[in-house]
């Protein structure tokens, strides 16, 4: 061969790797060739965007650590042996491997798609390694097959050839007379093999290509690689593309480049060919979604703006950022810009006595934030925009966001004013009702107390002229004479044989004496103990500002029952406390709580002492306290086997005076009544008649449930 004829050749062939260069660097996927030794022969621009760095000089064995090569959970590292282009080295094929590259340079990290090839020289003899890489970020976040260009860079045809059929776009070559030159292997597959030695003005007719509606043919003068032969450069130009090999038609986006020689002259042009139906897809699903989210939004929004209660929501930092009417009619506006603090002064937030204010750690958006929940906490409002005031029932959660991280708060307010202002006239309808029973209570009391005078003044009496004491004299001072002969005395004397009839007269005697006695001190214990009774009854209703506070519920029920263990061990009572199925801790004031349980409890008592007076009962005795709750109420049941009391009497025990015990003051579940529905709760009884027990039913309101 001749100069001439080898500088030709030289030329052509440089021509040549200049356009496969164009090529290489055109394409949309990262291309990365290394020896077996890990030299990099091979790094396109697009693989150094990629992954954030060009080739390294160090040993191949670092490579992982170098460039932050995880799996795609994005924690667990690759192993070096696992990395696509060192098994292409080690003469493997890997296809489609999923990695997540994050480094100085991708501190945010980037989803990859590798395929790996091994390369071979003429001989066959592996000499090194080729990997394709793909940015597939984009796919992760909206879940679309989205298909990157793969740029190649090659020195050699072989190397391009083994890349281009890797990469996963069509790619179209064109000399400068318009004539299609070159088709990789997925080029063919969506049919534009029939255009092998055709011009570009046979494309739109020869593989099917149309504009997107799928409908009109796609301009000849408008084709990407026409253009890009005319020196201009085209992107993302959309079609559809239908032919015998997709019949159904795929959408396609299509990029095209010049290839231009040194002298800035057109020689040829390449055209890039994405897939680009599941995008298509994927935004047509979004659509739909977003116009579902948006009727969705509209709907939610009028049922937001149109309920009977209020909405509020703030972010974790205390900024309140949302009002729904019913809200602003409570709030007096909007007021987004309250800072936190203020938050009970500004909007006038009140226990339920109405005077003392609620502190600001405890309110419910307040805890929400803070990542409590809170259920039916009952708070006042009274402002400006309510001088009357307002009684509310508010509930409260967290916001978190998908992953559960904190966000803020949100709070849902009922307007209880009316149930509140009819409880409010029943409580007074109650103290009205107990106005009207002082007369009474004084009498009783007047007359315990002249019981326990008459029975002191008879009593002292009976002590003052005790005969029994002086006959029990002359009879010791009738023996003491008789000391010396006393056998003889109470044998044969006269006098002497009446002494044990006598005795036994006395001993009579002073046994009816001490019953006597007995009864009548065991009177004035009773009717001391009544007033006690009365007097503690009415102390616990003047304690009605009593401090509400967290109290732990099974010790307080165990608590109250040690008030009277001596008088349940007495007799025998069995007592069984089941809380499995309630909150652990309540709010509520401690002190008549605490006296509630103890009056339940001594009912239940003296209701099996009636029955065990009247020899019906043949089992033994038991008292059972359950306590449930739910998302509302605390509900405690207390059962006994007592006496019990006939159906139309289940409202009446609850009245003042009422009882069927002949020690009893009527007071106890009178006063318990009166303490349960001040706090709005409710009491009832049931019994199946009488010997057969009693059951009295106590529903609480929760305002506070503690977690566990």
């Amino acid at each position: 061969m001749t100069i001439t004829e080898l500088e030709a050749e030289n030329k052509q062939l440089r021509e040549q790797l200049e356009q496969m260069q164009t090529i290489f660097d055109s394409l949309s996927e990262g291309v990365v060739a290394t020896s077996t030794a890990g030299e990099f022969w091979l790094a396109n621009p697009t693989a150094v965007g990629i992954v954030g760095m060009g080739p390294t000089e160090d040993s191949p064995h670092e490579w992982s650590e170098i460039y932050g090569t995880f799996y795609p959970d994005k924690m667990t590292p690759v192993p070096n042996e696992n990395l696509p282009l060192m098994r292409a080295m080690h003469g493997e094929v890997t296809n489609n491997i999923e990695l997540f590259i994050r480094n100085e340079q991708r501190p945010d990290g980037v989803f990859i798609n590798v395929s790996g090839r091994p390369l071979h020289d003429s001989s066959g003899e592996l000499i090194g390694g080729v990997i394709v890489l793909r940015d597939i970020t984009e796919l992760k976040t909206i879940q679309a097959q989205l298909d990157e260009s793969r740029a190649n860079q090659q020195r050699q045809s072989r190397l391009l050839d083994t890349v281009f059929n890797s990469i996963s776009d069509g790619v179209i070559v064109a000399d400068d007379y318009g004539k299609y030159v070159f088709f990789n292997k997925r080029a063919d597959e969506m049919g534009a093999k029939k255009l092998r030695g055709k011009h570009t003005k046979d494309a739109p007719r020869q593989i099917g290509l149309f504009q997107p509606d799928g409908e009109s043919e796609f301009p000849v003068n408008k084709l990407p690689l026409a253009l890009a032969l005319l020196g201009e450069n085209t992107d993302n130009i959309e079609m559809l593309l239908r032919n015998e090999t997709q019949p159904e038609g795929i959408h396609v986006s299509i990029s095209a480049r010049p290839i231009l020689n040194k002298k800035g002259h057109v020689v040829s042009a390449v055209a890039v060919i994405r897939d680009i139906t599941q995008l298509k897809q994927t935004e047509e699903r979004l659509k739909n979604s977003i116009a579902e989210l948006e009727r969705q939004t509209q709907l939610l929004e009028s049922v937001f703006n149109n309920i009977s209660d209020g909405i509020v929501v703030a972010d974790k930092n205390g900024n309140l950022t949302m009002f729904n009417p019913r809200a602003e009619q409570i709030a007096g506006g909007p007021q987004l810009e309250v800072p936190i603090n203020d938050w009970t002064q500004k909007y006038g937030m009140y226990y339920m006595d109405k005077e003392t204010p609620f502190p600001t750690d405890e309110l419910p958006l307040t805890r929400a934030i803070r990542g409590e929940s809170t259920n039916n906490v009952e708070i006042f409002v009274q402002n400006p925009s309510i001088p009357e005031g307002a009684y509310l029932n508010v509930s409260g959660r967290p916001l978190r966001d998908d992953s559960g991280e904190q966000q803020g708060g949100v709070v849902v307010f009922h307007d209880v004013t009316d149930k509140v202002r009819a409880a409010e006239h029943l409580n007074q309808a109650f103290a009205q009702g107990r106005l009207e029973v002082v007369d009474t209570i004084l009498h009783n009391i007047g007359n315990a107390i002249n019981s326990v005078a008459v029975g002191t003044d008879t009593v002292y009496e009976m002590l003052a002229s005790d005969k029994l004491s002086t006959r029990l004299t002359a009879l010791a001072n009738a023996l003491e004479a008789h000391r010396e002969d006393l056998g003889e005395y109470v044998t044969n004397h006269p006098q002497g044989l009446k002494v044990l009839p006598f005795i036994k007269g006395l001993a009579t005697d002073l046994h009816e004496v001490d019953a006597d006695l007995k009864r009548r001190v065991e009177r004035i214990r009773n009717r001391t103990n009544h007033i006690v009774d009365i007097i503690r009854t009415q102390k616990s209703h003047g304690d009605a500002r009593d401090n509400r506070k967290d109290i732990h519920l099974a010790e307080a029920l165990s608590s109250a029952i040690n008030v009277l263990q001596h008088s349940i061990e007495k007799r025998g009572i069995e007592i069984e406390i089941d809380c499995e199925g309630a909150i652990d801790e309540i709010r509520i004031q401690e002190s008549q709580f605490h006296q509630m349980i103890v009056n339940m409890v001594k009912n239940s008592i003296e209701a099996i002492d009636e029955l065990a007076k009247l020899g019906e009962l043949n089992e033994m005795p038991f008292i059972r306290i359950r306590a449930h709750s739910d998302a509302d109420s605390l509900r405690i049941d207390f059962t006994d086997n007592g006496i019990g009391i006939d159906p139309d009497q289940s409202r009446t025990i609850f009245t003042p005076g009422y009882t069927t015990k002949q020690k009893g003051t009527g007071l106890g579940l009178h006063s318990s009544a009166n303490f349960v529905i001040a706090i709005g709760g409710k009491i009832s009884a049931s019994s199946g008649g009488h010997g057969k027990g009693m059951t009295i039913h106590i529903q609480l309101p929760c305002s506070r449930i503690l977690p566990d």
